[in-house]
């Protein structure tokens, strides 16, 4: 099959919706596909080498193939106008920083929609938009998990471009907490992608508050290298397919950042319920996540 993934007026930057779109494109490659990562603009990404058996395409005209696939609002109107007769949206996020609700909506009704979270399947299916829920899987074999390197430190991830990524309430619960803070795009920044193990590897508590995500991948990269998680309860927080409440993480309710002190606090001086959510968590990415090649096989099936 050769898969067309359009990235026209979306592109391709050093950030993680691209990484994970790459590692897709990747394993597919690499389960007998012939796949393209075509688009209007030079890729920008560095972060790891791309698999030679991915082609990449650098042009105005989409070229042919058998399954065009739009991955970002920006794509949608040249994936529809496309020649290819298969054509689907893979929606990684409700995309308010590109266009406005009413005509994300209407690009939502305009191709057969794929979704990666399961809070987008129900948003979509509430709207009367049906869609199927494929996870771009987890890289479980690159993680390790050196408990010993830990700190008292709490991470976090830092965004000036994106205002709902929540960075300043990281900031605020460690001023509340008084406790060093690093973050993922402000310590960790530009990095190649093998060093971030040791980066989470220092953290003992990763706080998530983050309110406009479709699958938040650094909580489960954190999760995967150790880290207890705290993370907002707000519903389009990118984390309710794998935090649950004294299970899998500490849940604080939105916006109370006192509350996500406590839990982080909690957290810091409670080694058992670290270790017990750890566990649990770890567990649940990979009977319900998943690695990225089972997925990826699901992604197949849906498109063919």
């Amino acid at each position: 099959m050769k898969i067309i993934f359009n990235l026209q007026n979306v592109g391709l930057g050093n950030n993680g919706g691209s990484r994970t779109l790459i590692k897709c494109a990747d394993v597919l490659s690499g389960l007998g596909n012939e796949v393209v990562l075509h688009s209007n603009h030079k890729s920008r990404y560095r972060w790891h080498t791309i698999d030679k058996g991915v082609k990449m395409s650098l042009s105005n005209k989409i070229p042919n193939g058998d399954v065009i696939i739009a991955t970002g609002y920006g794509s949608v109107s040249s994936t529809v106008s496309s020649k290819i007769s298969k054509k689907f949206y893979y929606i990684r996020g409700f995309e308010l920083w590109n266009a406005k609700k009413k005509n994300l909506l209407n690009s939502y009704k305009s191709l057969k929609c794929i979704v990666n979270s399961s809070w987008l399947y129900d948003y979509l299916l509430s709207r009367g938009i049906k869609s199927d829920i494929v996870y771009a899987g987890l890289d479980f074999d690159i993680y390790y998990d050196k408990e010993e390197a830990r700190g008292d430190i709490i991470g976090g991830l830092f965004s000036k471009r994106h205002k709902t990524k929540r960075h300043s309430h990281v900031i605020d619960i460690s001023k509340k907490c008084k406790k060093k803070l690093v973050m993922l795009g402000r310590e960790c920044r530009n990095r190649p992608f093998s060093e971030i193990n040791e980066f989470y590897n220092g953290i003992k508590v990763w706080v998530s508050t983050s309110e406009l995500e479709g699958f938040h991948n650094p909580p489960t990269e954190a999760a995967m290298c150790g880290c207890a998680i705290v993370c907002t309860d707000h519903h389009r927080g990118g984390v309710s397919d794998y935090a649950i409440n004294n299970e899998t993480a500490l849940i604080y309710p939105s916006g109370d950042l006192k509350f996500a002190a406590k839990c982080v606090m909690r957290l810091m001086n409670d080694y058992k319920l670290r270790n017990k959510l750890d566990k649990n968590m770890k567990a649940l990415l990979s009977s319900k996540i998943g690695d990225r090649e089972s997925n990826m096989k699901r992604f197949m099936e849906v498109i063919s």
